[in-house]
């Protein structure tokens, strides 16, 4: 037996593709289908069915308790990929299915029985997401188990009329807010019946709201709640779950819980458009969302209009205070956070792994960037962002996402060290332009940490492997060398970048042509490279008064890794590309 099959025997989860393929055989797909809809052997298909028992699963009755137990797992992941999204909502659909049939059948026994094909009493029909059985009780209970001093003291907030319209909560990473205010939305629509709209900067995140809320209806009241882009409770209440997309924030009403609003492109004309949902006097509008900078157009709405002098210091908001302006603001650090009870931080780690000051003041004690700085703007960068579910020519959960299409790969090999305390390295894929002048699609960026040069090289390979990679450029000066020195021996045509204030120059340059002009994509859950590209700005050097490029790095660590990355990518195009008419380009 191979070392792969005998981990996956060893493995109780089935791996990627085992599961998809479960799951269409247990709605009933022949085993050739299965294979053509996988791009698999019809064989291993067969093999897998014999091997971990699929037939009986299917056919005993104890498929309901796996179905069940998969369901449980799958909503126990906070960031699902794609695949296992998919599945998530085809297991509830076909859990949905078995339930009706199983009711049918019942109603059916019980007519027989009644004689005359007639039933005696009111048949028992199921009623979809049926929450009657959850009491204010049964979520007091929870509220006061799951959460801190700090989430039940924002409950308090949404409790009082006279602060409640319009809260706006500037938080630190990672301290659950997301999972409060899932669960505040969640008890509000089964104790008093409202709508609660989300409105999230991406998909993935919309989709941590509604996961979170499937999560407490199976924890609290044992019901599994069934809907893909909308929950409709048996009570009449729904629940919404959207992306940031002007046009489709319209038909909706009900209390809006506004996500991450300073990494939302054209926030300004998605708030008009999403304020409407919110119109009617009942309705509550929450806006949250971790630090940008200080040119985002959320920022006028944080800060109020100036006329009216509102104090946004972290002293003036800690505990929360009511503006002029009609807006309920509250700062929430990781000290605040810890404070008020949470106990999963360690700020010895958190510091080592953020040596930098602005850097960890910004993710963690919500001050924001000042980008007047940098060398690239932040509209521009956050209008880069779109839903990489739409690219039909791309499949993400795929062994080759992009499959025979040329592919371009940037390194910042900035580092080589070990531990906590080492620099990092960045390494971004893109799909090649169809066209001169074409559009840059990011398809995967990686972040190694503290990884030695075979560790980094091999990494690299395993990307060559993936995809077609046409070209592959890294800067080789310092310690890059002896990374480059390992790939050459794989990719023997890589191309060598060794930074100067010239060069570095020149990258940053023809990056900010490509991204003002619109012709680069990624991911709508990408913030990390938004904030990589922040990190960069011009400096003069002392020595020869040359102008260049800088990050805010130390011997001990880096934020703009990927941003370094991505223009590695992005150098691959000419510097003149959309200006030379009179030379013939190859993309050969």
């Amino acid at each position: 037996m191979g070392k792969k099959e005998k981990n996956l025997d060893e493995n109780p989860i089935y791996n990627q593709v085992q599961t998809q393929a479960l799951g269409l055989y247990l709605r009933q797909y022949e085993t050739k289908e299965i294979a053509d809809e996988l791009e698999v052997n019809p064989r291993t298909v067969q093999q897998w069915i014999s091997k971990f028992g699929w037939k009986k699963m299917r056919d005993d009755a104890p498929v309901e308790l796996m179905l069940r137990q998969r369901i449980a797992y799958l909503l126990w992941i906070d960031r699902k990929h794609a695949e296992q999204l998919s599945e998530l909502e085809m297991l509830l659909e076909q859990k949905h299915k078995r339930d009706e049939a199983a009711e049918r059948k019942k109603r059916k026994a019980s007519q027989s029985n009644g004689g005359n094909g007639t039933h005696r009493g009111r048949p028992n029909n199921k009623v979809k997401n049926d929450i009657s059985g959850i009491t204010a009780e049964m979520l007091a209970e929870f509220r006061e188990k799951t959460f801190f001093q700090y989430q039940k003291d924002i409950r308090e907030h949404k409790c009082n009329d006279s602060i409640n319209e319009f809260r706006f909560y500037l938080k630190s990473r990672q301290i659950g807010l997301t999972y409060y205010f899932a669960f505040e939305a969640f008890e509000d629509a089964i104790l008093n019946g409202d709508n609660q709209i989300f409105l999230s900067a991406s998909r993935k995140q919309s989709e941590i709201f509604k996961n979170y809320i499937r999560r407490f209806a199976l924890e609290i009241g044992d019901v599994e709640l069934k809907g893909k882009d909308e929950l409709w409770l048996s009570n009449g209440a729904c629940l919404n779950f959207l992306s940031t997309n002007a046009r489709t924030s319209q038909g909706f009403n009900g209390h809006l819980y506004f996500d991450e609003v300073f990494w939302i492109p054209k926030f300004q004309e998605l708030d008009d458009f999403a304020g409407g949902m919110s119109i009617h006097a009942k309705y509550r509008t929450t806006y949250l969302s971790t630090p940008s900078t200080t040119a985002h157009e959320a920022y006028p709405k944080w800060s109020g209009p100036k006329e009216l002098g509102i104090d946004i210091t972290h002293k003036a908001l800690k505990k929360g205070s009511m503006g002029a302006d009609g807006i309920f603001r509250q700062i929430i650090t990781i000290d605040d956070a810890i404070k008020g009870g949470a106990n999963f931080f360690n700020m010895d780690k958190l510091r080592r792994k953020y040596p930098i000051k602005s850097i960890f003041d910004n993710l963690l004690r919500c001050v924001f960037l000042d980008d007047s700085a940098s060398f690239f703007n932040i509209t521009a960068l956050l209008a880069c962002k779109t839903n990489t579910s739409k690219w039909k020519d791309v499949h993400l959960e795929r062994e080759h996402p992009a499959g025979d299409a040329e592919v371009l790969v940037g390194y910042d090999p900035r580092g080589g060290g070990q531990g906590e305390g080492a620099d990092d390295a960045g390494l971004v894929v893109s799909l090649k332009p169809k066209k001169k002048g074409g559009v840059f699609r990011f398809l995967e960026r990686i972040r190694l940490k503290g990884s030695s040069y075979e560790e980094q090289a091999r990494a690299i390979k395993k990307i060559t492997e993936k995809y077609n990679v046409v070209h592959l450029e890294m800067d080789v000066g310092g310690v890059g060398s002896a990374v480059a020195e390992l790939v050459r021996k794989f990719y023997p045509s890589l191309k060598e970048v060794d930074y100067s204030p010239e060069v570095k120059r020149m990258m940053a340059y023809k990056a900010r042509e490509i991204i003002n002009a619109g012709r680069l994509q990624f991911g709508d859950d990408w913030d990390d490279v938004v904030h990589s590209f922040l990190m960069i700005r011009q400096h003069t050097t002392k020595a020869s008064n040359q102008i260049t490029m800088v990050s805010n790095r130390t011997k001990k660590g880096s934020h703009a890794d990927l941003a370094w990355a991505a223009m590695h990518v992005l150098h691959w195009e000419p510097i003149d590309i959309l200006n030379d008419n009179t030379t013939t380009i190859s993309f050969s």
